[in-house]
């Protein structure tokens, strides 16, 4: 016998548990380590039809994200009109925007017409990956928007910016809508193209954009200001409210308080460590000749003004 052990690594046969018609077998892979087997099993879930329908969607609710995914693509590829109720459910109200954004794409698949009017809600979702996905399914079931709204938030999701722009003061609405996305790079290229509409109604989400908290956007909207009418004077007035993503200056105050130098290194001067160190062995000296109270009783007031010090330069340090 060997010394060493090895376990049994051999992929699971998913061809033969395809042939027996493991359902469970195969669903419990779908959580296997090894994402191209499940990817497998979603596949052979997918192949085996209606057997596979309730299973599939008794595990539409599993704790684990890559079940539920693999779950919805088999379900998509089975294309029972059956199943559309219940990924819509997971497409309003699971918490994974990649699950929800299977959940869109299956829907199209299916092609039942009963998704429409949650794809069409769909398409004015936060999320850029869900509008995308509930696009592309709208596409595959031959809908047409019934009004400019709808043109406007279809174009958005797809990213044709050409036919938003196109649209002019049309896409305001969507627009200033979709400036809800947690992307920073969709947040500017709605905020680049209200500018190019000059619709005077995009001038509070424009003055909005200004106290975004991502310098891309911010700077969108400083070019796009004046195209949407916010007056000049409004636009440092915007940027000033903007909520502050650099060093916390109290942090680095009280950093250089406790352990004068990590405040230094907090607010990104790599000799602030060197400083750390060097008080760290000063006061471990001082100790040992006079004891633990002493030192510290002289080296907080110092330290303090340092504190203060290191607060006022966070306070000065760039946030744009």
């Amino acid at each position: 016998m060997s010394l060493l052990y090895f376990p049994n690594t051999r992929p699971p046969d998913v061809v033969a548990m395809k042939v027996a018609k493991d359902v469970h077998g195969l669903i419990r892979l779908l959580n296997h380590r090894n994402s191209d087997v499940q990817w497998l099993a979603a596949e052979a879930l997918g192949s085996l039809g209606g057997p596979a329908i309730t299973p599939l969607i008794q595990v539409l609710d599993s704790r684990h994200i890559p079940v539920r995914i693999g779950a919805i693509e088999a379900l998509g590829s089975i294309r029972d009109p059956q199943t559309v109720r219940p990924i819509v459910g997971v497409l309003k109200h699971d918490e994974a925007v990649e699950v929800r954004w299977v959940a869109a794409l299956a829907l199209g698949e299916i092609g039942d017409p009963v998704a429409i009017p949650p794809l069409v809600d769909a398409i004015r979702d936060q999320e850029r990956y869900i509008r995308y996905g509930a696009a592309r399914s709208l596409d595959r079931l031959l809908w047409t928007p019934s009004n400019d709204s709808e043109r406007a938030y279809h174009a958005i999701a797809l990213q044709d910016w050409q036919s938003v722009r196109q649209m002019g003061r049309a896409a305001t609405g969507p627009l200033v809508d979709i400036l809800r996305d947690p992307d920073p790079a969709s947040r500017s290229k709605v905020v680049e193209l209200l500018g190019q509409t000059g619709d005077p109604g995009a001038q509070k989400a424009c003055e909005t954009a200004l106290k975004d908290r991502d310098g891309r956007v911010r700077w969108a909207a400083v070019l796009a200001a004046k195209k949407c009418r916010v007056p000049a004077a409004h636009i440092p007035w915007g940027l000033s409210k903007r909520e502050r993503t650099g060093q916390n200056p109290w942090a680095a105050a009280i950093l250089n308080f406790l352990f004068i130098g990590l405040g230094y290194n907090y607010l990104g001067y790599w000799w602030g460590f060197l400083v750390f160190m060097s008080y760290t062995s000063i006061l471990v000296l001082a100790q040992l000749a006079s004891g633990p109270l002493i030192p510290y009783l002289i080296a907080y007031p110092i330290t303090a003004i340092f504190a203060v010090q290191t607060f006022y330069m966070a306070k000065k340090m760039p946030d744009m």
